[in-house]
């Protein structure tokens, strides 16, 4: 008792006729007229398909309603017939109104005469301001429409379309500004006209189709007739290794044609939507999973309440409660060569849970540290502020669980004294002063700390003082704000014996978010000089 979609070929012609209209207002001749006139015939064989449709759906409603005396079911007979009655009503005006028009083409009938009218005459007679003609026609497209909803109470699509509200001339501007009337008839030859009454025709009824569609529901909502019957399977697992059984239960599932069930869970309704194989009417189950306790397998059983309606007033309830596992996610932490954290550090992490695939979008919160979500799921930049940091993890919304990391603060950074070279200064015999004229004193990080987070790694020398001392005696003193020394000022001053003392009292080290940090640093190095 399913209402009747509009077919592939009501669509053809349906676009077809928009285009003719199109190509006619480009004043285009005789042969668009003859492709009115052949869409005319077939829009005719299409009102008189739906209109075998619809007296069939509304004899249905009687049988179905015989002997019963539910309030609901015989108001929904009663106004069946008065949808027959308003669409035979407004019909039968439009067949008055296409006999008229033929006649002006001084014929009674569609022939030669009509199809090669170029005139104005039927333009004429439904434009004319005197006249109320085109009035008529348009207030009863439009009073039909609303007879129908009042039955009920569903708002329909209006026929009467001004082109503003037409998709395929709302932005013509040689159009978009007219209204219905003049739209629909102005310059148009008489073909054209009655090929264009037919099509409200078929609009019309299929108007009154979804009216009956409705009305059969309310019917049969107590009595469903299940006459869509298809296999089902539903497999013990959805994964199976290979070597091992595939299980499943296959039993028989039914719908009906036109009825869409309510469906909830837990009492929130659902979608429905028609199942594109079996065109059985299924509701979408889709939520997060998630659980907060899990057995020695790592399940952790869960249910919601299925429930099904059928009908407008909920006659008939289905109610199932639905029992599911819910799998503990293993989450796989990846921290490069680094088994623990830096502190105020960024440490770059992958966190990833395999059985997820490409369902996994997470969102991570931390205690003890800030994270940073990187540009591909499961990257995060983990930067502790304490000791102990905890990363929860969640997908969806659900929650999948909380990895730990143990905090580890940032190794001591040495120094190296090189020369104006690049060669280390040997710590034992120390710098031959006749080949020394540049130190350059830097602040390395561990190497550890280096390979693991790069790019926290960079130590700069911001304050040092830097002395000559000859026994207990200063001979000199410099101060620079870089690592770089120039001794060679002092070339004339060094002695074999003396020691040059390198005080270096500022270093910054540059995080991986381009800041510079102070470092506690404060150290004295020895140059021994030759």
């Amino acid at each position: 008792m399913a209402g009747a979609k509009e077919t592939p070929r009501q669509k053809l012609i349906g676009m077809m006729y928009l285009v003719l209209l199109a190509m006619l207002a480009l004043q285009v001749s005789s042969a668009v007229l003859e492709k009115f006139a052949i869409i005319n015939v077939t829009l005719e064989e299409v009102r008189q398909e739906t209109n075998i449709k619809n007296t069939t759906l509304a004899g249905n409603i009687e049988k179905l309603a015989a002997g019963k005396t539910n309030e609901k079911v015989l108001k929904a007979v009663d106004d069946s017939k008065k949808a027959r009655e308003a669409t035979k009503t407004i019909l039968d005006k439009l067949d008055k109104l296409k006999t008229d028009m033929i006649k002006l083409s001084n014929t009674d009938k569609v022939d030669e005469k009509v199809i090669n009218d170029h005139g104005s005459k039927v333009a004429t007679m439904m434009m004319d301001p005197r006249a109320t003609t085109g009035k008529d026609f348009e207030k009863s497209l439009n009073d039909f429409v609303t007879t129908m909803s009042s039955i009920t109470g569903e708002k329909y699509e209006k026929i009467a379309k001004a082109p503003k509200d037409i998709d395929f001339f709302k932005d013509d501007p040689d159009h978009n500004k007219k209204d219905f009337i003049t739209f629909t008839f102005e310059n148009t030859p008489p073909i054209a006209a009655l090929a264009t009454i037919s099509e409200y025709q078929t609009q019309i009824l299929d108007i009154e189709n979804k009216v009956l569609t409705n009305l059969a529901a309310k019917v049969d909502a107590t009595n469903v007739k299940f006459d869509k019957i298809v296999p089902m399977v539903k497999p013990v697992s959805s994964v199976v290794a290979a070597g091992t059984k595939y299980e499943a239960d296959m039993f028989i599932t039914a719908s009906a044609e036109g009825l869409t069930p309510q469906m909830f869970r837990n009492g929130q309704k659902i979608e429905v939507v028609q199942d594109p194989i079996t065109k059985v009417m299924m509701g979408k189950v889709s939520f997060p999973a998630s659980a907060s306790n899990y057995d020695d397998k790592g399940l952790s059983k869960q249910t919601f309440e299925a429930t099904i309606k059928i009908g407008e007033d909920a006659e008939q309830t289905y109610k199932q409660t639905i029992e599911y596992f819910v799998a503990k996610p293993i989450i796989r932490v990846t921290t490069g060569n680094a088994p623990t954290l830096y502190l105020n550090c960024g440490n770059f992490v992958n966190i990833e849970v395999p059985s997820l695939g490409t369902s996994y979008n997470p969102s991570f919160s931390g205690k003890g540290a800030e994270i940073i979500k990187g540009s591909k799921a499961g990257q995060v930049t983990i930067v502790p502020k304490e000791r102990k940091v905890s990363v929860t993890v969640s997908n969806s919304g659900a929650v999948l669980g909380t990895e730990n990391f143990d905090v580890k603060p940032i190794p001591r950074p040495h120094v190296t004294k090189k020369d104006q070279s690049g060669k280390e200064v040997d710590p034992k015999s120390g710098a031959k002063i006749s080949q020394l004229t540049q130190l350059r004193i830097s602040v390395e990080p561990d190497d550890n700390f280096k390979n693991e987070v790069p790019k926290d790694a960079g130590y700069r020398v911001r304050s040092m003082e830097v002395l000559l001392r000859r026994g207990t005696a200063f001979v000199a003193t410099q101060n620079t704000t870089s690592e770089l020394v120039d001794v060679n000022a002092w070339k004339s001053q060094m002695k074999p014996g003396d020691v040059i003392v390198c005080h270096i009292r500022g270093v910054t080290r540059k995080t991986f978010q381009g800041t510079d940090e102070k470092v506690d640093f404060d150290v004295y190095e020895l140059v021994s000089l030759q």
